[in-house]
């Protein structure tokens, strides 16, 4: 495993879902305020718990990139491209987005776009978030690298 990556919801999701407390409490105060006062927490460590348990894994191998459940071969990967948030990330997901393309990110992270050079691949590119995009960047540069130097000049470029 050359890069490890868990791209959980930002801090600021927690203390959105903060607001779950108070609701249910005055939901189920009339019922009981005991109630009230032990089912709001209780849901917000569930929820809270769930968004982390789903988050997507990022996992570089020295042959493949894998994104929750999607994987793909490095060698059918072209030069990663990093969008820093604001504007620039913003452009890629309003304006430049390809429906065909693979998506996975989070808000409040960098953008990094990587296109799919397998010719029998009706994906575009993938879009995915991290938090340390140059670093992941960088690491599949490395591992295209490493594998092109192993196998020999790749059949998909």
């Amino acid at each position: 495993m050359i890069y490890r990556e868990r791209l959980r919801p930002h801090g600021g999701a927690y203390i959105a879902l903060l607001l779950i407390i108070p609701a249910f409490a005055t939901v189920f105060y009339k019922v009981s305020p005991v109630t009230g006062f032990i089912v709001g927490p209780v849901l917000f460590v569930l929820f809270a718990a769930m968004s982390w348990l789903a988050s997507p894994l990022i996992t570089l191998a020295s042959d493949r990139l894998t994104v929750g459940r999607a994987s793909i071969p490095v060698a059918a990967l072209g030069d990663p491209v990093v969008y820093r948030r604001g504007d620039e990330a913003l452009e890629q997901i309003r304006g430049q987005l390809d429906m065909r393309a693979f998506v996975a990110f989070r808000g409040g992270v960098d953008l990094i776009r990587i296109p799919v050079i397998d010719p029998e691949d009706p994906t575009p590119y993938w879009l995915i978030g991290s938090r340390h995009a140059d670093e992941l960047a960088a690491e599949i540069r490395l591992a295209q690298a490493a594998q092109s130097l192993q196998t020999g000049p790749s059949e998909l470029s």
